[in-house]
């Protein structure tokens, strides 16, 4: 249940002071002004709404991704959502003295993983040592009743067109959740592999200023929607080490999936496939099961990967890994060993095999945990980092 109602004059918090100090010195860590500024307002409205969300109205909130990563969406837009089940709440801060609209960068709007349902426009005060929430707006307010800038990619909403009284927000969200927030938004395109090195290398050169703004939003959010081109363009722009790709398989459950994984019947052949859906622990694939593969290109000939992912409950999901012939052939093209390795890589288990069809393996993993998948044909190793 909510807790008692309070006027909506106020929606007022106070920046604790250690705080403050403490996120300006985390927020020195971006190469580009912009960035350090950015990251400096979004963090203090994150880190005062958050806690007084989950203790006065919504104790299941969280962020929507672990807070290592937000330094990624700061850097070029401002931002962040928070989750309450299958609800996301965007926070969208502003310094503006003048609260006469809502402006939201387009990316939170018509990315459609990125996309929230509600919109709270928060003004922050840094030396007064304020935040204040000034009103809200529904994602299908803001694509129906927002007015579009294309020079600046932005949706802005007058303040007369804005809920100003949050209670309306947690009452819609307590008891009536089948309500319609979300306008519908366009697919977006998924860029060739060959094309998104390239880009990244050209956005992520250190005088581009707002590459957001660059090329067109269709390309720029192709790169930035995927977790792995994103973070390699981030890394980029601030001079970081290149890390090891992660490929993050809850984000398949929400269409979260990387160029460079690809459909199975754009690798595989009929037979393969049906082994693929076949080979997990039921006959047949359910709707929710998401089914990808990778083609390595070795010295012996090309093999694919094919992982396919069964949720089981809302923390677990079933997965199941194969390694086929690809390019045509029709047997594996050396010995081939397939290993399912911890993150520190130790074994957990492994399946092996000379001449054959395809091998398979299958196991379960829970929400947030990572592992790697090991691969060792003919004597080549490739390995792919995972996190569930």
């Amino acid at each position: 249940m909510l807790s008692a109602f309070i006027e909506p004059t106020d929606w007022a918090l106070e920046i604790l002071p250690d705080r403050q100090a403490a996120v300006w010195k985390q927020s020195q860590t971006d190469t580009h002004v912009w960035g350090r500024w950015n990251a400096y307002l979004n963090q203090l409205c994150l880190d005062t709404i958050l806690p007084w969300l989950k203790a006065e109205y919504l104790p299941t909130a969280t962020t929507w991704v672990a807070s290592s990563q937000m330094p990624m969406y700061w850097d070029i837009v401002a931002g962040s959502v928070i989750t309450v089940g299958t609800t996301r709440i965007a926070l969208i801060p502003t310094e503006a003295m003048d609260r006469s609209e809502l402006e939201v960068s387009q990316e939170w709007v018509d990315i459609p993983s990125w996309a929230a349902d509600y919109y709270l426009g928060v003004q922050v005060d840094s030396d007064g040592g304020e935040i204040n929430i000034y009103g809200y707006a529904t994602h299908h307010q803001l694509k129906t009743q927002g007015v579009y800038d294309p020079q600046d990619r932005t949706y802005c909403l007058d303040i007369d067109n804005l809920n100003t009284d949050l209670n309306g927000l947690w009452l819609t969200h307590d008891r009536y959740p089948a309500t319609t927030t979300r306008a519908a938004i366009a697919p977006i395109p998924t860029l060739a592999i060959d094309r998104i090195t390239p880009l990244i290398e050209r956005l992520g050169d250190t005088t581009e200023i707002l590459p957001r703004l660059s090329v067109p939003f269709a390309v720029w959010a192709a790169i930035v929607e995927q977790p792995e081109s994103h973070q390699r363009l981030y890394q980029q722009r601030n001079g970081l080490e290149a890390t090891p790709a992660v490929t993050r398989l809850s984000g398949w459950l929400q269409g979260q999936i990387g160029a460079m994984w690809q459909s199975l019947d754009a690798v595989l052949s009929p037979p393969q496939i049906a082994t693929a859906v076949r080979s997990g622990d039921r006959t047949n694939s359910a709707p929710s099961d998401v089914y990808r593969a990778k083609v390595y290109s070795l010295a012996a000939g090309e093999i694919a990967l094919a992982i396919g992912i069964s949720p089981i409950n809302d923390n677990e999901a079933r997965i199941g890994l194969q390694i086929h012939p690809a390019g045509g052939g029709t047997q594996l093209p050396g010995l081939t060993r397939l290993r399912l390795l911890t993150v520190d890589g130790i074994e957990i288990g492994q399946a092996s095999a000379t001449v054959t069809e395809t091998i398979q393996f299958q196991f379960r993993a829970t929400a947030g945990e990572q592992f790697q998948i090991e691969i060792i044909c003919d004597g080549e190793t490739r390995i792919e980092n995972f996190e569930m």
